[in-house]
């Protein structure tokens, strides 16, 4: 995937490559009208090998089926095996929005073996997190 592709856009949610090294950056409401489409992008990714970045500063809602799924990306359900024979992979959520660390932290997933919360909501200095990066991708704009 190339830097800015879009791998989802729906007007309600839109998912797509930004920064380097690449990160899936999603947008949006992640509900039952989108999980589809959730669904469809995380596919590509799983099939990629090595760790998977995932932005989440520019998620507006999510409901809980859409947050497993991308929690399930680690491979903990024993649905994935890397190379070497382990479960799952590391997953790295980035900008995680409070009330999504929170349903995180209550149901038990951050916990996950693989999954990593690296920063909270803006707190990052990463390249992917500016706000002209956000603002492109709510304005479905590629950059």
């Amino acid at each position: 995937m190339m830097r800015g592709d879009a791998v989802y856009d729906d007007g309600m949610l839109r998912i797509a490559w930004v920064g380097s090294p690449a990160v899936l950056a999603i947008a949006g409401e992640i509900d039952e009208a989108t999980y589809p489409g959730l669904l469809g992008a995380l596919k590509e990714v799983a099939d990629e090998p090595g760790d998977v970045h995932v932005c989440l500063a520019g998620v507006d809602y999510c409901d809980l089926a859409g947050l497993r799924a991308i929690v399930m990306l680690t491979g903990s359900d024993g649905q994935r095996h890397d190379g070497d024979g382990r479960h799952g992979r590391r997953v790295v959520l980035h900008e995680v929005p409070s009330q999504l660390q929170t349903v995180l932290r209550i149901v038990g997933w951050d916990t996950v073996p693989g999954l990593a919360l690296l920063d909270g909501p803006k707190a990052s200095s990463q390249p992917w997190a500016d706000a002209t990066t956000e603002a492109g991708l709510r304005a479905g704009r590629r950059g």
